[in-house]
């Protein structure tokens, strides 16, 4: 009984613990239509509605050559203008998440075959990250907190 007594306080302590847990990670489809058309939603299944959309042209990778958002169902379009070519590159971000989708244009627009993603990043990790001097500081709480109840009784 009395390594129950101990070891409880420990183990709540270790738990306690939080790991780096990924939530979800972003999806970006595209199609090209009259326009570059992208859809942005979650493994989840969720929209990533009002994303931030910056689309760097080729000659000027310090400002973007357009700044806008994802509608409600997750989508944006724009077609780059192809007397710029070279790689284009479109930054999805939302909550954390984001993606760099190159698109490649010619002389003669859109290289369609050969859009990639460069970067698939997912920063959704636990928002409180605990050292071990933190967990050590709850083990003694809760310890503490367990003999107390264990005196009174």
């Amino acid at each position: 009984m009395k390594k129950l007594i101990f070891a409880l306080p420990l183990l709540f302590g270790v738990l306690g613990i939080p790991s780096q847990t990924l939530a979800h990670t972003m999806l970006t489809n595209y199609l090209l239509n009259d326009k570059l058309e992208f859809q942005t939603t979650y493994s989840t299944d969720e929209v990533a509605e009002k994303a931030e959309v910056y689309v760097y042209a080729p000659n000027n990778f310090d400002e973007p050559w357009l700044e806008s958002r994802t509608d409600e169902e997750g989508r944006f379009s724009f077609l780059p203008d192809s007397s710029i070519p070279g790689d284009w590159e479109v930054q999805i971000i939302d909550e954390g998440h984001g993606e760099v989708i190159i698109v490649p244009v010619t002389e003669d627009g859109v290289d369609y075959e050969n859009i990639s993603y460069e970067l698939r990043q997912d920063l959704h990790y636990s928002s409180t990250p605990i050292s071990p001097i933190h967990s050590l500081l709850i083990t003694a709480g809760v310890g503490g907190l367990w003999f107390a109840v264990l005196r009174k009784n």
